[in-house]
């Protein structure tokens, strides 16, 4: 339970620095117009949601074996290189390609981090829409 809370909380204050330093980049600090700071805090957010369902979803595309093949003829171009060439941890494609299904790669807080500040996203929308008119 507490490995959970200290996933979504770290991957909740990644988002909230990252907006952080959006408003940062826009000097919204010391914009003066309600409409800016509207606009800029959506921005802002909105960005941090895509950071962490791309985070996501690139996991999501790992964990189905997207790079595998990729990171296992890294594993063997590197391997040439040691004193031992015939202590391999991976002989075969295959034998790698069991190995990394057998890992469990937790994915699904990204995804719901990253959702609720795209759902905040949309109600600053909102906000700012109601705002400009």
């Amino acid at each position: 339970m507490t490995k959970k809370l200290l996933q979504y909380g770290i991957t909740s204050f990644v988002g909230l620095v990252i907006v952080l330093g959006v408003l940062l980049i826009k000097d919204t600090f010391a914009e003066t117009e309600e409409v800016e700071i509207w606009k800029d805090l959506c921005d802002g957010v909105f960005i941090s949601a895509v950071f962490i369902m791309s985070v996501g979803l690139l996991v999501i595309a790992t964990r189905g074996g997207t790079f595998d093949m990729i990171k296992y003829a890294m594993i063997r171009f590197f391997s040439v290189f040691k004193r031992d060439v015939t202590d391999v941890k991976f002989r075969t494609f295959y034998e790698y390609r069991k190995a990394q299904q057998e890992k469990k790669l937790d994915f699904v807080y990204l995804l719901i981090v990253g959702a609720v500040f795209l759902i905040i996203s949309f109600i600053l929308l909102a906000v700012y829409l109601k705002i400009e008119q």
